[in-house]
């Protein structure tokens, strides 16, 4: 019976000291880190979907999944449940939804502008071509509106539209 009872506890004992010895991979702060950094970077997407419309969305894609992969590995390793990852995955969908609605409208306005430019253009250009000199004060309004949207958004338009426009406004340089 003494030797029973010494093999249980024995047992008893050797079971704690594994489980004691047994070692997470991640501590509290790798969670609260893993956290933070997610967040700050759902929170740098919100800003910059709402300041520039034009997006590598695959790799924004890819970067927020790499946080939250390493969120959830610490969560997981650290056994632990938190709201916080589904509310942060949740306000950047929203972020990530919002921005591509606000680049498929400011594309579609950047397109009506150099549309209307273009077709300006192609009747005016062929003036010149006759030898008539358009001058600044010639241009029509609606035009000179879309060239000072287009002039104001350069930088965030796509490449074939800043080619487009540089080279009517070159032409018009020009002449």
């Amino acid at each position: 019976m003494k030797t029973k009872a010494t093999l249980i506890i024995g047992a008893v004992v050797a079971t704690v000291a594994l489980y004691s010895c047994e070692t997470k991979n991640y501590t509290e702060a790798d969670r609260v880190q893993a956290t933070k950094n997610l967040e700050n970077y759902v929170d740098s997407v919100e800003r910059a979907v709402k300041t520039v419309p034009v997006h590598n969305w695959s790799w924004i894609d890819e970067r927020f999944d790499s946080l939250e992969s390493r969120a959830d590995k610490v969560y997981k390793d650290l056994d632990v449940e938190d709201d916080n990852l589904e509310m942060l995955e949740e306000r950047y969908e929203v972020a990530i939804k919002n921005g591509k609605a606000e680049a498929d409208n400011f594309e579609r306005t950047a397109k009506m502008h150099m549309d209307n430019v273009d077709n300006w253009w192609g009747k005016t250009s062929t003036n010149m071509k006759d030898g008539t000199k358009v001058i600044a004060k010639d241009i029509e309004t609606a035009t000179k509106e879309s060239m000072d949207w287009l002039d104001k958004n350069f930088d965030k338009l796509s490449d074939d539209t800043k080619r487009k426009y540089e080279k009517i406004t070159v032409n018009l340089q020009r002449d």
